[in-house]
């Protein structure tokens, strides 16, 4: 499994690395606190590769204004991404941290639609998720409105598709300060992943070509035919070596003048000055380039 923390503390992603984290959770849509994420931590763990995902909370009731109280969460949380210049791949989610009684579970789940319903209506990419008890994360995934489960309490009681584990059982010291440790436990689907079904280009396709059975009579190819299709013992499989030995000795093949043309073309495009005369060798060429690289 792999750590990860959440804290109201702003450790640099070295002290982060050095906690042995491979990441954070983040807080967001609430820069009236302390514990806001700053755009210059998020570019820092950026540029260090590691991991962040993002948690609106402001207290324990957060839930109590039901589905509106929900879009207004998640509006502050995207607004503030933004602002940030955050990703908008980057994971999300609501919270609801308490334990909730089976009276209240109505008003989480109407809570947790009102974020959800938002996030994805208004142009964010990223996995929408909610952090909270047992109870909360089964009611929210068997209502259909979470694409991950960040769990609370007892890991024995959540469910078998909690994403990540926030582990109550002690802290972890990133950067001096005591956060909480979170375990990773299935990792989060990458947004920008193929789908099998997406289309690629073909590196040899051949206009001319109207043999169906021929790869390189395809424009495009799927994922799954790249992947698991016959296409790639044509299109990607490594040479053998006689073949690469072959490409070898046709190099050993090329002359002065084969490159004469060449040489000749490519400093007329860079507007070499002064231009070269289409009857100097290559020799010549090259020479001339040594020299006014020399002067």
């Amino acid at each position: 499994m792999s750590l990860l923390f959440d804290g109201t503390n702003h450790p640099s992603a070295q002290q982060v690395i050095n906690a042995g984290c491979i990441g954070a959770l983040l807080y967001g849509g609430t820069p009236q606190y302390s514990k806001n994420f700053t755009p210059a931590q998020y570019r820092d763990y950026k540029a260090r590769g590691l991991l962040t995902m993002f948690a609106f909370e402001i207290d324990s009731n957060d839930m109590n204004g039901g589905q509106a109280a929900g879009a207004t969460h998640a509006a502050a949380l995207l607004s503030n991404l933004r602002s940030g210049d955050v990703a908008n791949t980057e994971p999300v989610c609501a919270t609801v941290d308490k334990h909730i009684t089976a009276a209240n579970i109505p008003l989480a789940v109407k809570y947790q639609r009102g974020f959800y319903e938002y996030v994805k209506g208004n142009g964010w990419a990223g996995p929408d998720g909610g952090y909270g008890f047992a109870e909360f994360l089964i009611a929210i995934h068997d209502a259909g409105i979470a694409d991950w489960y960040w769990g609370a309490g007892q890991f024995s009681l959540l469910p078998p598709y909690t994403n990540i584990w926030q582990d109550n059982t002690g802290t972890i010291l990133v950067g001096g300060s005591a956060d909480d440790k979170d375990w990773l436990k299935i990792p989060l689907e990458d947004p920008m992943a193929a789908e099998w079904t997406d289309l690629f280009p073909n590196p040899v396709y051949d206009p001319t070509n109207t043999n169906e059975a021929d790869e390189r009579s395809h424009k495009e190819y799927t994922a799954q035919q790249y992947l698991v299709g016959a296409w790639e013992k044509t299109l990607f499989l490594p040479k053998t070596e006689a073949q690469i030995d072959a490409d070898v000795k046709a190099l050993h093949t090329i002359s002065a003048a084969d490159l004469q043309q060449p040489l000749h073309d490519a400093l007329i495009a860079l507007g070499w000055t002064p231009p070269p005369s289409p009857t100097d060798t290559a020799a010549a060429v090259l020479t001339a380039i040594k020299t006014q690289f020399t002067k």
